[in-house]
């Protein structure tokens, strides 16, 4: 039976309880009767089997002291007036049976029966016994037809008690069952404008204005809710437009990124392969933004990457797409190319572009830009190789010098296995004092005297073997190991100090290279002063080599390093002069001490009479302002002797040492410089 309509229908509910209730009353009173009619009928049952057994017994007497067993079976045989006796027997005092009846039809297998036992006396003595069989149908036959009364009975004051009750419910419900039929069609059809009927001030009809209160209430907030969602939808609205742009465009720049580039460049493939043509995706990355960065501050960097995004979207076509994959990395997808040359031709007006003075904050900075590319199909089907061969590309044009744009090639790949190796391999270098500090000898030609040395890092790989500066610095600086290979040269140098002068009569100086990012900040300071204190050694002895690229970043902060640096004691030298754009401001408002005619001059001395012309101006404006002059890249006789007519006798090149390690350094200083002193001190 379904009773879930009992949940839903208040009215329903409550009938079903008063049947219920009526039905289980009226089922216990007749059971009550049952019981009571059943014991009732048993007794007079009873009852009448004993009256009848005295009877016969009176009667069976003389037939059994007579032993007439024929008179005997006549008189049991009255039984046969009760439908209830179904045996009777008549026994002697010894057991033996002396007369019985038996009901036709009687089975002694029957087990709804019961037995009566009664003595046979005579004038006080027992003479025998009379025992009977009585079925109990009559009981049964009498419940039965009691049972079919009392349910006839019974449904019927349950059909009287629901017939009384509808109309008792119906009208106490009817206040409820209208409120409830209201509610309904609120519910239904949200027109908070209906109203329940009030038809009494009893409970249920302040319930009934208590709703309709509570309807009223609802239909002004609905109103108001509705003019809220109205304004609230449109705000969602472009909220959601908003949320959609900047999960596919960067917060900094505005530009796609990555989830948009992987969803833009599967339709390009799609597009290239239904035109039969190609496009070309460039990896970008800003050469040494992490120095401006740390130099400038995040805002200045990321006011640059605005500037920078703006010029690549005024570079590229309309077809194209620019992206941001964040940092400094850019990506460009070029659509609609028919060969490898129009890449190139794009990809060197973008670096003209970013080549171009920047105005950041009123301040001016040059920046550069490596890029790298690779073509659809014909270096690679998926996003995944086609980027990374671009990423592979972009490496290559770092390692050519940056500011430069490399198409890939399959030999690349072997590159990036061999940064990767020599990135890897750094530190356990370090630690397994794999580098060793060469030196190389800066020669007084005139006095045929070394007025000092260069040293120089070499790492004895154990897989690459020799491995000279240019195949490990330019990786060093990537990953920030130049700092502690420039750590690991000045202390090595500090012993070499140590060392030389327990071996020379007069100390020889040596001058060591500092990496750009030593003057972001002023550790390198510390360092040097705690080397100093360690190895107790003249801080005159060190000379620190610089280039203008050192300080070209942040000229402000590297000058106040350089300043710091001078403060310890040490020598200050400019590597490479002559060759940038600020090297004579240097001159004027930085500490230094030696400058290094760069080995470009000196290569051409002899064949090129602009370079012979600006090398005599060179080592004039040295003397002029007292600074020493350091000949680099000297390879041949001739080049020194001119160096000595223009005026610039201290020279160093291959011409008179390779770099060198500190045992044959010492050796050939020894040969060559001391033997000869000692000559001619005794000539």
């Amino acid at each position: 039976m379904n009773w879930r309509f009992l949940k839903k229908d208040f009215k329903s509910r409550i009938v079903v309880f008063t049947l219920v209730i009526v039905f289980l009353s009226s089922l216990v009173n007749g059971l009550g009767i049952l019981w009571k009619y059943d014991k009732t009928t048993r007794e007079v049952l009873v009852s009448r089997v004993h009256i009848e057994a005295d009877i016969i017994i009176q009667n069976i007497a003389p037939s059994l002291l007579f032993d007439d067993s024929a008179s005997a079976v006549e008189i049991l045989s009255t039984f046969s007036a009760d439908s209830s006796v179904l045996l009777a027997t008549l026994q002697s005092n010894e057991g033996a049976i002396f007369a019985s009846y038996q009901r036709p039809g009687y089975s002694d297998q029957q087990t709804d029966v019961f037995h009566i036992h009664a003595p046979v006396r005579f004038e006080g003595a027992t003479i025998g016994t009379l025992s009977l069989t009585v079925s109990k149908n009559e009981i049964y036959d009498q419940n039965v037809a009691n049972g079919l009364f009392l349910m006839a009975l019974l449904c019927l004051v349950v059909l009287v008690a629901y017939i009384l009750s509808r109309p008792i419910i119906r009208s106490l419900l009817v206040p409820l069952l209208s409120l409830h039929e209201v509610s309904e069609k609120i519910a239904q059809t949200r027109d908070y404008s209906l109203r329940a009927k009030i038809d009494s001030d009893d409970e249920v009809g302040r319930l009934s204005k208590m709703f309709n209160h509570m309807v009223e209430q609802i239909e002004h907030r609905d109103d108001m809710l509705e003019k809220q969602v109205g304004q609230r939808t449109t705000e969602l609205e472009k909220l959601a437009e908003e949320f959609r742009f900047r999960a596919f465009h960067d917060s900094l720049t505005g530009l796609p990124n990555r989830a948009l580039l992987n969803e833009r460049f599967e339709n390009c493939i799609a597009r290239s392969r239904r035109e039969i043509n190609r496009f070309a995706c460039l990896l970008l990355d800003l050469d040494d933004f992490k120095a401006i960065n740390d130099t400038k501050g995040h805002e200045f960097g990321d006011e640059l990457l605005v500037e920078v995004a703006n010029r690549l979207k005024e570079t590229v076509r309309s077809v194209d797409l620019v992206c941001r994959l964040g940092g400094d990395e850019f990506v460009i997808l070029l659509n609609d190319l028919k060969s490898s040359h129009d890449v190139d031709v794009i990809a060197r007006k973008i670096l003209g572009q970013l080549n171009q003075e920047f105005s950041i904050g009123g301040e001016k900075i040059r920046t550069a830009v490596s890029i790298g590319g690779a073509l659809y199909p014909d270096h690679g089907g998926n996003m995944s190789t086609i980027k990374r061969h671009a990423d592979v590309a972009m490496y290559q044009a770092k390692d050519a010098g940056k500011n430069r744009f490399c198409l890939f090639s399959d030999g690349m790949q072997e590159n990036v296995k061999y940064r990767l190796m020599i990135q890897s391999d750094l530190r356990p270098a370090l630690e397994n004092k794999q580098f060793e500090v060469y030196v190389q000898p800066k020669v007084n030609a005139r006095d045929n005297v070394v007025s000092g040395c260069e040293a120089l890092v070499r790492w004895h790989h154990p897989v690459e073997g020799f491995l000279t500066p240019d195949k490990f610095i330019p990786y060093a600086e990537e990953v920030g190991m130049i700092l502690e290979i420039d750590y690991f040269v000045i202390r090595e140098c500090c012993a070499l100090v140590v060392q030389w002068a327990e071996i020379f009569s007069q100390p020889i100086p040596i001058a060591f290279n500092l990496s750009g990012r030593h003057f972001h900040d002023f550790k390198i300071v510390s360092v040097l002063k705690e080397a100093i204190k360690e190895f107790n050694i003249d801080p005159a002895l060190l000379e620190v080599e610089i280039t203008e690229a050192v300080l070209i970043q942040d000229p402000k902060k590297a000058q106040k390093v350089v300043h710091a640096v001078k403060a310890l004691g040490l020598r200050i030298s400019l590597d490479d002069f002559g060759t940038g754009y600020s090297s004579l401001n240097y001159l004027r408002t930085l500490p230094i001490d030696i400058v290094k005619l760069d080995r470009s001059f000196v290569s051409n001395i002899n064949s090129n009479a602009q370079d012979k012309r600006l090398t005599r101006g060179i080592v004039s404006l040295a003397k002029g302002l007292n600074l020493r002059l350091v000949a680099e890249g000297v390879e041949n006789e001739s080049q020194v002797q001119t160096l000595l007519e223009l005026g610039c006798s201290t020279m160093q090149g291959y011409y008179f040492l390779r770099p060198a390690a500190s045992i044959d350094f010492l050796q050939w200083y020894l040969k060559k410089y001391s033997l000869l002193h000692s000559q001619k001190a005794h000539g």
